[in-house]
């Protein structure tokens, strides 16, 4: 005997929705859920999957993000369709300008362009001190055109950034660190810095004096999400890189899979019944029975899904200490 080599399951919602209805004894095996059946169980399962991102206990869905900061600049939005630059840290590319690019050009020469396409975010280092960000048009060679002219010149050595996919709006941020940008050649250093509640912040007297990041306090909102760092950026050299709790993805077709591992399929369809099972006037033996199979395994899941970390015993806050 041999196995499959293969361990890619992942049904669709369609599968997920008439496997809780057949729990239900809803539909027949082989059955099919009419439209507006099918539409609140769609319903439903996307409610119960939003609760459980209150658990806070979803390590697939956290990330590590970066926010480029302004000189002067303390409050940031996070989010899609925010002005503010941030996006995944793995996404966001580093080059430098070959040449000289004056104020009003509208192209640039620029080393390590091979990451960057047509339609990206790009931010250059000016002269001035800021960052001037704009869209990609086209690249050709070492050659990026832009979508805006910059505003002032940007020397020859000066830095670029550029990514393709603007940052979702976090759940929470647990932890953040001072990313120190690396030079031609160079190591970029990550330097720990100090969450701060929204009390703590507040009570900050002098929010915009300049100096080195070294707390910040992130507020989720309901639209974009806000960071706000202290003190204010003195220069544009750093960013805030942080780990962030992300938005679980919605279901929104059959075809779609869920936004979950493997060892939440079974979690899903059973605790789908559950939340389902008033609308269908479950018997209340056969619902006990769903109810008690779906928090068994809602329980299992929940405890795998937890990252290995150190227990430390004492008294103390500091950067690497995690709340949330």
């Amino acid at each position: 005997m041999s196995t499959s080599g293969i361990a890619g399951w992942n049904p669709s919602t369609s599968s997920i929705i008439r496997g809780a209805l057949r729990l239900l004894s809803a539909i027949a095996q082989g059955e099919t859920p009419g439209d507006g059946e099918y539409q609140e169980a769609l319903d439903a399962l996307n409610g119960m999957v939003k609760t459980w991102q209150a658990s806070g206990i979803h390590v697939w869905a956290e990330e590590d993000c970066t926010l480029f900061l302004q000189p002067g600049q303390v409050r940031y939005l996070l989010g899609t369709g925010a002005t503010d630059a941030a996006t995944i840290s793995s996404q966001w590319v580093q080059g430098w300008l070959t040449a000289t690019a004056v104020g009003g050009a509208a192209q640039i020469g620029a080393a390590s362009v091979a990451a960057i396409a047509a339609g990206d975010r790009i931010g250059i280092w000016l002269d001035a001190g800021t960052i001037f960000w704009t869209g990609v048009v086209a690249v050709v060679g070492d050659s990026v055109s832009l979508a805006a002219p910059l505003p002032s010149q940007a020397s020859s050595g000066a830095q670029l950034v550029a990514y393709a996919t603007p940052l979702v709006r976090p759940l929470r941020v647990p932890g953040a660190r001072r990313y120190q940008f690396a030079p031609p050649g160079g190591q970029a250093i990550e330097v720990p810095v100090v969450p701060m509640s929204r009390l703590d912040y507040a009570n900050v007297p002098n929010k915009t004096t300049p100096g080195t990041v070294t707390q910040f306090f992130y507020d989720p909102q309901l639209g974009a999400g806000v960071m706000h760092v202290w003190p204010a950026p003195s220069d544009s050299r750093s960013a805030l890189a942080f780990t962030a709790q992300r938005p679980l993805q919605d279901f929104t077709s059959q075809a779609d899979t869920a936004d979950l591992p493997q060892e939440w399929i079974s979690v899903l369809r059973y605790n789908l019944a559950r939340e389902m099972a008033p609308e269908y006037d479950c018997p209340p033996q056969r619902f006990a029975m769903i109810a008690a199979l779906a928090a068994e395994k809602l329980a299992l899941a929940q405890a795998w899904d937890r990252e290995p970390q150190s227990v430390l015993f004492g008294a103390g806050a500091g950067p690497a200490g995690r709340s949330g």
